[in-house]
């Protein structure tokens, strides 16, 4: 049994469907007992109708490959979209969309409070409907976001880590934390101790972390470090973890390294995965030409919809897989 629901959050991190809560409550107890579940997030520069057409996209790609995977995904599985307003108007033709570009620091601050407020009452919400339910089985939480929403899901386990109430529930119940950054406009050392996202990595109970990267995101590789030189006038130049992996005290804790190959099958190994898009990205570059994305700013940023990579994943969430 699958469902898959849209949460919306506004720019201060608050869930306006004021009916979620009872939801999740009821989709995490009996007849339900929902004990995986799936959270999206979507990055900078995406209107409501452009989210959901990404996550309609993303996750029967996702759902094809776990179910062609013997013994893969689960069979309550509960995927929660988050859409946060990313644009400065859903007006696609409102003058302030012509503005876009400068508002990377606010966009980036505005996914961090998304991502603290509203993405982490959904961990909340679940963990704490199981607990006062009684039920033991712990709970495979999967994090996925692009860009931005990378923002979004590591906030949301970095409030999870500081809240040792809820950090109880999870490590009670056993349950598992899955996270999955794809081309992640967050700084490089941004999981270090002390930074913005440091207790992710050594806090949350049964972590395992995939991130990828690639050479032809030009969005991370030129432009991240522009905009955030212009928000920060007097800081060194930050790379953008999409762009290089994490730098910094984290880089350690890379322990497998994963070109991406078209048509090759991938086989992450280990609790943080590294996985290099570039040699997928060069192999589809004709494709996305003629999809019509030629002189795109930023380049092969958001070429994510490759069956390649919803095997990579799918193989991620059910390590089980690897031998078969």
């Amino acid at each position: 049994m699958n469902h898959f629901l849209t949460i919306p959050i506004n720019e201060n991190g608050i869930i306006t469907d004021g009916r979620i809560g009872a939801e999740l409550q009821t989709a995490a107890v009996m007849p339900f007992d929902f004990t995986d579940l799936f959270i999206y997030s979507h990055g900078w520069w995406n209107s409501a109708v452009d989210a959901a057409g990404a996550y309609n996209a993303f996750s029967l790609g996702m759902a094809g490959s776990l179910l062609a995977i013997a013994g893969a995904g689960s069979a309550a599985a509960l995927a929660l979209g988050i859409h946060w307003p990313s644009m400065l108007s859903e007006d696609q033709n409102s003058v302030a969309n012509f503005f876009e570009a400068a508002s990377f620091y606010s966009m980036q601050m505005r996914a961090d409070s998304v991502g603290e407020h509203g993405a982490y009452a959904l961990l909340r919400l679940f963990l704490e409907a199981r607990a006062e339910a009684g039920l033991a089985a712990p709970v495979r939480f999967h994090l996925i976001g692009h860009s931005f929403g990378c923002r979004v899901v590591l906030s949301a386990l970095q409030t999870l880590a500081q809240d040792d109430q809820t950090l109880s529930l999870a490590r009670d119940s056993g349950s598992i934390f899955n996270l999955m950054l794809l081309q992640a406009a967050a700084d490089a050392d941004s999981l270090d101790p002390g930074a913005r996202y440091g207790d992710v990595l050594g806090r949350i109970p049964h972590l395992r972390l995939l991130a990828t990267t690639s050479e032809r995101d030009l969005a991370l590789h030129q432009w991240y470090p522009a905009a955030q030189r212009i928000a920060h006038l007097f800081s060194p130049e930050v790379d953008a973890l999409g762009a290089t992996g994490p730098q910094g005290i984290s880089a350690t804790d890379v322990d497998c390294r994963i070109a991406l190959n078209k048509g090759a099958v991938a086989i992450p190994a280990g609790d943080f995965v590294l996985a290099d898009l570039t040699p997928l990205h060069d192999a589809y570059l004709q494709d996305w030409i003629n999809a019509g994305n030629a002189g795109n700013w930023g380049g092969q940023h958001s070429d994510i919809f490759h069956d390649e990579l919803y095997q990579l994943l799918a193989r991620f969430i059910s390590p089980s897989a690897d031998s078969l």
